[in-house]
């Protein structure tokens, strides 16, 4: 689901649905969404949604021009995080079927010279706040899950400092072993792009929060405002502290804009580090503290509720079903299930919902009922699963309580000797047709639930008389070693290549254990991993894996 946040013209944090494909932002009333201000044309800017279901936006030719991230745009793509600047007013695009990649940090430059004009107070001295701002404030700090990570925290506040003081860019970054390192665990609008880099900024003023455990603001005044400096245009940066010590810092700034930040709002983010500081120091005691306690007994409640939710994985006299879980330290959820129809038609699902909790357990359970009731009482659905998907990403999509959670369907017809499948954002199947021969089914499409108006194609291919299907979470690829190594796909297929491993579905389960536990050696990762293999044809008698 695509949203905008922004303040409105009393200041408060709004938020507003693109619930329209040419989405128009001006000081016109017939816009979308309105501004009353000078600075904003009529009809300002235009964001449209793409075939891809990714989003454009155009500048109209506004007298004040629009900006994405800091950089005067005509148009360009959008993702979710990126902050537009339309006129004087600073607007979040939030798209949560995104998720934004790690940014580098080469907008700071080396040098050792402090910008020209800074402003800097000490840390210790009285800070004069506003009620207002004492409530955002209090906002800041939110209602953390029992075991947020610092990343998770950080994230979250790092977007709302961004609206909070009508900033371009920013990030949050906890101290290095080194006095002159640091760390970035949230940053915004901070990616390079492509073909230029962005306005850079000096380390040693960043850096100046960390060392000296000071506040600081450039220019002091809008008269000095140069955007030939070689730095951002105005940049405001704060110490994270937790009980008098800096343990990192947080950066904004504007590489173009109108006004330099304010004394007052310099005054927000000293506050606003020390709370930063305190609130990232906590979740990090917190989780050392109470993880194995109650962090495990969540994980149990969790895992009660989907094995009471799983459905029984049977095998057929034509189609030999194996199953197997591989469980997750601190996440759980996923869902696979095999419907029969007859002796030579069944359909496969699998739902990734590990790492949304019983919410999303609630939703993968769900999800699979409805396809399950569908193609038992309309046999055309087998073969033909794009008006269910159509109708079940409608209802997720105006749920409240959407998650995003990957779903595969696979159809099998062996009358006519066809698979059909519908890959929306989940792992890509396997094929083995032959001893060594392995085919993927690569097809994508949007997860559930992201844009209503989504076109579910499924693609469809004749099978042979000998085959395994292999269908697995994103759980099983993305599980990794003590070195931070990912298991990944080349390893899944050189241990399906095996020729002993074409045997029976049981001998394509064991094969893929077998290289689960080389590559993990005995430690658990993250995330649970579920694996299915349906056989077809000539095969060994089952045994348990």
């Amino acid at each position: 689901m695509a949203l905008l946040r922004y303040l409105d013209d009393a200041g408060q944090l709004q938020t507003r649905k693109l619930d329209a494909e040419h989405f128009l932002i001006g000081r016109a009333e017939s816009c979308h969404l309105t501004f009353d201000s000078d600075m904003i044309s009529r009809e300002h800017v235009r964001i449209d949604l793409e075939k891809d279901g990714r989003f454009r936006i155009h500048d109209l030719g506004s007298r004040n021009r629009t900006y994405v991230n800091g950089e005067v745009i005509t148009e360009t793509m959008v993702t979710g995080g990126d902050v537009l600047r339309v006129g004087d007013r600073v607007v979040e695009f939030v798209d949560d079927s995104v998720v934004p990649g790690g940014a580098g940090m080469d907008f700071l430059t080396p040098d050792k010279t402090e910008p020209p004009r800074c402003e800097w107070i000490k840390i210790k001295a009285p800070l004069s706040l506003t009620v207002l701002q004492l409530e955002q404030l209090a906002l800041l700090s939110g209602d953390p899950p029992l075991t947020a990570r610092a990343e998770d925290i950080a994230g979250a506040a790092l977007g709302k400092l961004i609206l909070d003081l009508q900033a371009d860019r920013g990030f949050i970054a906890l101290r290095g072993e080194k006095k002159t390192d640091f760390r970035p665990i949230a940053q915004r609008a901070l990616a390079q792009l492509s073909g230029g880099s962005r306005t850079p900024v000096s380390q040693s003023f960043a850096l100046a929060a960390q060392l000296q455990k000071v506040a600081g603001r450039y220019p002091q005044t809008a008269t000095q405002l140069n955007y030939k400096l070689g730095y951002a245009a105005t940049a405001v940066v704060a110490p994270l502290t937790c009980r008098g010590d800096v343990i990192g810092i947080l950066y904004l700034d504007r590489p173009a804009g109108k006004k330099p930040f304010t004394s007052t709002a310099l005054q927000y983010a000293a506050a606003a580090g020390a709370l930063l500081g305190a609130l990232l120091d906590e979740s990090v005691r917190k989780l050392m503290r109470l993880a194995p306690r109650e962090g495990l007994a969540w994980m149990t409640t969790i895992r009660r509720v989907q094995s009471a939710l799983t459905q029984e994985v049977t095998s057929s006299d034509t189609f030999n079903v194996a199953m197997k879980r591989f469980p997750g330290r601190a996440r759980c959820g996923d869902f696979a299930e095999v419907v029969h129809l007859d002796e030579q038609r069944c359909c496969v699902t699998v739902v990734d919902g590990g790492g949304h909790g019983i919410t999303g357990i609630a939703q993968a359970s769900s999800i699979q009922a409805a396809v399950r009731t569908a193609v038992t009482v309309s046999e055309d659905v087998l073969m033909d699963p794009a008006n269910l998907f159509q109708v079940v990403n409608q209802i997720v999509a105006g749920s409240s309580a959407r998650q995003v959670l990957p779903f595969l369907y696979v159809g099998l017809d062996m009358a006519s000797g066809k698979l059909t499948y519908l890959n929306a954002g989940g792992a890509p199947p396997l094929l083995m047709v032959a001893p060594g021969r392995l085919i993927t089914l690569e097809q994508s499409a949007l997860v559930l639930g992201v844009d209503s108006d989504f076109v579910y194609e499924p693609t469809r291919i004749d099978l042979p008389q000998d085959f395994r299907l292999i269908c697995c979470t994103s759980g099983l690829l993305e599980a990794t070693n003590t070195g931070g190594e990912a298991l990944g796909e080349q390893r899944v297929h050189e241990a399906l290549l095996d020729r002993d491993a074409f045997e029976s579905s049981t001998a394509v389960l064991s094969a893929i254990t077998r290289v689960w536990n080389a590559h993990l050696g005995g430690t658990q990762p993250d995330d649970d991993a579920l694996v299915l293999v349906v056989g077809y044809g000539q095969q060994a008698p089952p045994e348990t894996p």
